[in-house]
């Protein structure tokens, strides 16, 4: 076999460490097959779906190529599997799919379960390089904590862009051939002539469903060995003890690679930054380690299992991206579809995994992406995850109310420590949004409109929703959804003694939207995310299982009622106040998953509930300028401490001095708490930019 370009030198480095985490977003792997059987992998449970299904070809191949035994060439690092594509049932939806807002919600589990470089073998074509909101907000935590992203550049073949990839943040990658020349289908584009480069991505050899030896083009592959050279990289370098982090090892990658020859190359636009020159990455690295260290990379503190099998990659055959699923009419839409690129898989979890299923998102493997049935995937003393399955309420008739959920009861699948029912708590979420409905499936439809009698009524909501208060043991023949945008982002699903209240509250909410004055409809839902349902349309959704002791819900009358009575002055225009709570909620649309964003989203709702800090500065007549989050510099032991700062500003007097507030909030436990009082001062105009 011919070897890649210079990846014979990754030797020099040492093994990977397995410090050195790289998280994988993509499809469920074949854990089973031998060249993964020794891997160290941990599938995230959080983001398991709880359909059963078989694994996914191109993780599998993604996963191989990275940690594979014999061929991976981050062997030894250690990987996090992200599953955000899983087969949809339906006849007319065959390729997976996913939405940006799951490929956040993957980078955000990403730096909260520790990984220093996530390869995303996905992306949307785009005419720009901006991504949705939320996928925006985790690249920029990721930049924040230090965390690599990798994502493929695409496979159109044209100068057009793929998102995450095009986001200067990001280390986009496109692929070439073993003579170093752009693919054909690799995409290129100005924005990645300053964040992409060119890596082997022709005929590259990978294990794929059953352990059968493939092989592999495009820059999903691409993407994937420049995300194993970055994990060696760092593992030599915090060998050495250097003080380099993912993102330094970016810079070294981007600014060592081999430029284009406008004589030689032609269309330099084609080769982006450049192509991955390995060996000038090592000596890079070689200068900047401590001088003591500068002549070469100190030992392994682990034997090298691989040592003189360095992978080997030759050429193969390119894939191209199939087109996203629209969502059926009069269901909620599943935005930003993402495609599958020639990369990437949803990599790292422990040795079994079962049935996940996912969003619209397709893959640039071609149409088919086959799954296999029922996987046995191999189990190297893992732990067993719960999969979420919806809670049963019993009828009123059974006079009572069950305790937790079935839907936390092991499944087959087992895990190698994450999530609920492992060794890392599940993932806390403090989300703002409004609440709809959803019915899931044909069969749960069904069910409703035999209830009531008549298809027709089923379908009105004011009386599906009488319907279902008066009979709330129903209630969990939907699915409710908080939205932002009128974009579905989580399901919720109330478990434990309390669900038929928390139903009940749900219930009201959406009634209440009904109204002319429900349009600013908002609930707070504090909880545990674990597994992930699938909607009607085929959209994949998280699930928020919450605690209502901290659930809020709040309508526009009664928001505007209560700041005029904080403020004092009934004769304050109603449409002011309306349009700076907008303001406000407009400023939080995010997830809720980083403490970051729980600690902001508390502070907010927690300021409407005292009508503090807005009442103040409506009664200033001020305006919100932004609302910003950072750690708190002081903080009681075992609490999560972050300041939270409102800004505000007089938009008709520039002169004025702006106000700024500041709320300190623990998020150390799902339900966020204050801690001391809310602080204000006066800034000049200019502070606050």
């Amino acid at each position: 076999m011919g070897m890649i370009g210079s990846l014979p030198d990754l030797r020099e480095l040492g093994p990977g460490l397995s410090a050195v985490r790289i998280g994988v977003v993509d499809g469920t792997p074949d854990l089973a097959i031998p060249a993964l059987a020794r891997a160290s992998l941990a599938l995230e449970p959080t983001m398991r779906i709880a359909e059963p299904h078989g694994p996914d070809a191109h993780g599998t191949e993604i996963c191989s190529l990275l940690f594979g035994d014999g061929m991976g060439l981050a062997q030894g690092c250690s990987g996090l599997i992200l599953p955000v594509f899983f087969p949809d049932p339906r006849p007319s939806h065959q390729a997976p799919r996913a939405t940006q807002t799951d490929i956040a919600r993957a980078l955000y589990m990403a730096v909260e379960r520790g990984a220093a470089i996530v390869n995303v073998s996905a992306g949307q074509l785009s005419a720009t390089a901006e991504a949705s909101r939320h996928l925006e907000d985790a690249l920029a935590l990721c930049e924040r904590r230090g965390v690599l992203v990798v994502a493929a550049a695409g496979n159109d073949g044209c100068a057009c862009l793929h998102v995450p990839a095009a986001v200067a943040s990001v280390l986009a990658v496109g692929a070439m051939d073993a003579a170093g020349r752009p693919a054909p289908t690799s995409n290129f584009g100005a924005s990645y002539m300053a964040n992409g480069i060119l890596a082997p991505g022709d005929g590259i050899e990978v294990a794929t469903l059953g352990g059968e030896r493939v092989r592999r083009s495009g820059s999903s592959f691409a993407t994937a060995v420049v995300a194993a050279v970055a994990a060696r990289l760092l593992s030599a370098a915090r060998r050495a003890g250097a003080g380099l982090g993912p993102l330094d090892i970016r810079t070294i990658l981007i600014e060592t690679a081999r430029p284009c020859d406008p004589r030689a190359d032609g269309e330099c636009a084609r080769i982006l930054a450049g192509r991955l020159d390995v060996t000038a990455a090592i000596a890079r690295l070689h200068r900047m380690l401590k001088p003591e260290a500068a002549g070469a990379f100190p030992p392994a503190d682990i034997a090298d299992d691989h040592e003189g099998s360095e992978p080997m990659i030759r050429e193969s055959m390119s894939v191209q991206a199939s087109a996203a699923a629209m969502p059926p009419a009069g269901r909620p839409a599943s935005s930003n579809a993402v495609a599958q690129s020639d990369c990437g898989c949803g990599c790292g979890g422990a040795k079994k995994t079962g049935g996940q299923k996912t969003d619209d998102v397709s893959g640039d493997d071609g149409p088919g992406h086959a799954m296999a049935d029922a996987a046995a995937f191999e189990d190297a003393g893992a732990l067993q995850a719960g999969q979420p399955a919806r809670a049963r309420l019993p009828s009123r008739r059974d006079g009572g109310v069950m305790g937790q959920p079935s839907s936390l009861a092991q499944s087959g699948v087992t895990q190698q420590g994450c999530g609920c029912g492992g060794s890392k708590e599940p993932q806390k979420v403090y989300a703002l949004g409004s609440v709809w409905f959803d019915f899931g499936n044909e069969a749960r439809y069904d069910a409703i409109v035999q209830r009531i009698g008549d298809p027709v009524a089923a379908n009105t909501p004011s009386v599906l929703f009488e319907m279902l208060t008066n009979d709330l043991s129903f209630a969990t023949g939907i699915t409710v959804i908080l939205m932002q945008d009128q974009i579905p982002i989580y399901a919720i699903t109330p478990a434990g003694p309390f669900a038929q209240e928390v139903y009940r509250d749900l219930l009201d909410a959406m009634a209440t939207s009904l109204k002319d004055t429900g349009d600013m409809q908002r609930v707070a839902i504090p909880g545990f995310v674990h597994g992930s349902t699938r909607l009607m349309n085929g959209m994949v959704l998280p699930v928020i299982y919450p605690d209502p002791r901290g659930m809020v819900k709040w309508r526009a009358g009664e928001l505007v009622s209560a700041a005029k009575a904080a403020i004092g002055q009934d004769d304050v225009d109603d449409d002011s106040i309306f349009n700076f709570l907008i303001r406000v909620y407009d400023e939080l649309r995010n997830l809720g998953m980083s403490p970051e964003e729980r600690a902001i989203n508390f502070a907010a709702t927690n300021a409407y509930q005292g009508a503090s800090v807005f009442a103040d500065g409506m009664r200033r007549g001020l305006e919100l300028y932004g609302i910003t989050v950072k750690r708190s510099p002081i903080c009681r032991p075992d609490s999560d401490c972050w300041d939270v700062q409102v800004s505000m500003f007089d938009a008709e007097n520039e002169r004025r001095a702006g106000r700024v507030y500041r709320f300190t909030v623990d998020v150390s436990e799902v339900l966020p708490v204050t801690v001391g009082t809310a602080r204000a001062w006066s800034v000049p105009l200019s502070a606050l930019g």
